[in-house]
């Protein structure tokens, strides 16, 4: 994961110092410019005349001149020493105000003063004298400022209105402003500054980052909010497959499930078979076959364990190896029986039994065999559950790289699914995997 001091060298702006656009003050120089053509002084006196002309004080005039000759000539240690003067004035102007504000940003700036900069800074915002366009800017110069004292209150402060006041936010913008409110443990800002990065990077079709959805996974921890955790770690794996991902996601489907059978060979089956998936645990794979096995697949408690010794998750010894063996004698049964049972479901006027047929032929591996008799189950009705057949039909599918079948099937199954219920979030997962599958770039 990245350092927080990586991170935080974003909010600091180019040449780590804010290059203020307001306009030097139109008062009078104190050194005489070269003389001007006729059509100069028009075009001039033209320009003054549609503009709105400053109101500066008479007392102002007087003290002006040397000072924005300093100004000029970047003598920034006198413009600073001829500002008490100017600031004594009585009665002054807001355009004299404004005037004196302005170099006082400019002198502090140049001279390299942070802290009295970031002082000028909070004035002129606080009295109104920014233009629109150079609120933003400001504001992410003192969140700078404030980040570099380690002021996490102050920096948080003005990152936030630096976002409100730029109109065309970057992705990591946001990112940004969700990591400070994560220092800040604002959680629910945190989850929805992140929650805006993802969507803002959708919405110009680019691939949101990985770890705004992990920093997002760490917020919703802190809130207790497993509801909200699960999406996010189905939108992560659904970009980003792992097995860490997969892990957390069937964890939540055991514990909200209460370990429902056909729910978790479901939510197993679907981490497995994912090439760039699995398991994270020991404990998971088992579990997974123990599920298999009770439910008649032994096929899949092969698979599965096989592909975690693979991975390097489950130990390829001891009474995992006698697993795999047990799995493996179910699995040649069940290749002699099987044909004889096809042939029986076929008059069975139930559905459901041609199901359980299909699971068998997928636990053998005979994807095409599964997928006839599951078919022929779905079209006859009688099925209990058309979300599991259809997740069933769907998985069969893929084994066989019929993927626009394959959706078709998962789409059913979710349109099958109660709203909300963990075989149509399953179904979700499945169609991401194809989606990813779809847009992935060419090899070469």
């Amino acid at each position: 994961m990245t350092s927080w001091n990586s991170w935080l060298k974003g909010l600091v702006l180019p040449g780590a110092a804010l290059a203020i656009a307001i306009a030097v003050l139109p008062v009078a120089s104190a050194q005489e410019e070269k003389p001007k053509s006729r059509k100069e002084r028009a075009a001039e006196a033209a320009a003054e005349s549609a503009a709105p002309q400053a109101d500066y004080s008479k007392e102002f005039r007087k003290l002006a001149a040397p000072v924005q000759a300093a100004v000029n000539e970047k003598r920034w240690a006198d413009v600073l020493a001829a500002l008490p003067e100017l600031e004594a004035i009585p009665t002054p102007t807001l355009d004299d105000q404004k005037a004196i504000a302005t170099w006082r940003l400019q002198a502090t700036q140049g001279v390299g003063d942070l802290d009295a900069f970031a002082a000028a800074i909070e004035s002129f915002l606080a009295k109104g004298y920014a233009e629109p366009e150079n609120v933003g800017a400001m504001h992410r110069q003192l969140a700078a400022h404030y980040s570099a004292k380690k002021d996490t209150a102050k920096t948080l402060e003005n990152f936030q209105k630096f976002v409100d006041a730029t109109p065309d936010v970057e992705a990591d913008e946001y990112e940004t402003l969700g990591r400070l409110y994560l220092q800040a443990n604002q959680f629910p800002e945190a989850c929805q500054s992140l929650g805006k990065a993802i969507d803002l990077a959708r919405t110009r079709d680019a691939k949101p980052k990985e770890m705004w959805f992990q920093l997002r996974d760490r917020c919703f921890i802190e809130m207790k909010d497993d509801a909200s955790r699960l999406a996010n770690l189905e939108e992560l794996v659904g970009e980003y497959p792992d097995k860490e991902y997969y892990g957390r996601i069937v964890a939540l489907y055991q514990a909200q499930s209460k370990d429902d059978r056909i729910v978790m060979l479901n939510a197993y089956r679907v981490a497995a078979n994912d090439p760039a998936g699995g398991l994270a645990t020991v404990g998971a794979y088992l579990n997974y076959a123990d599920t298999a096995l009770v439910a008649g697949s032994p096929g899949e408690a092969q698979r599965g364990l096989e592909r975690g010794m693979k991975d390097g998750v489950v130990p390829n010894a001891g009474t995992n190896q006698q697993l795999v063996t047990q799995a493996k004698a179910a699995v040649a049964a069940d290749k002699k029986t099987l044909p004889g049972e096809f042939a029986a479901a076929a008059k069975n006027p139930k559905g459901e039994v041609d199901v359980k047929v299909g699971l068998g032929f997928f636990s053998t591996g005979d994807y095409a065999q599964a997928v006839e008799a599951i078919r022929r189950g779905i079209a006859k009705g009688g099925v209990t559950r058309l979300d599991d057949a259809n997740l069933l039909l769907g998985a069969a599918l893929v084994e066989l790289g019929k993927k626009d079948e394959a959706r078709a099937a998962f789409e059913a199954a979710k349109a099958a699914a109660p709203a909300g219920s963990h075989l149509g979030r399953i179904a979700e997962l499945w169609l991401a995997r194809i989606a990813r599958v779809d847009t992935a770039p060419a090899a070469g």
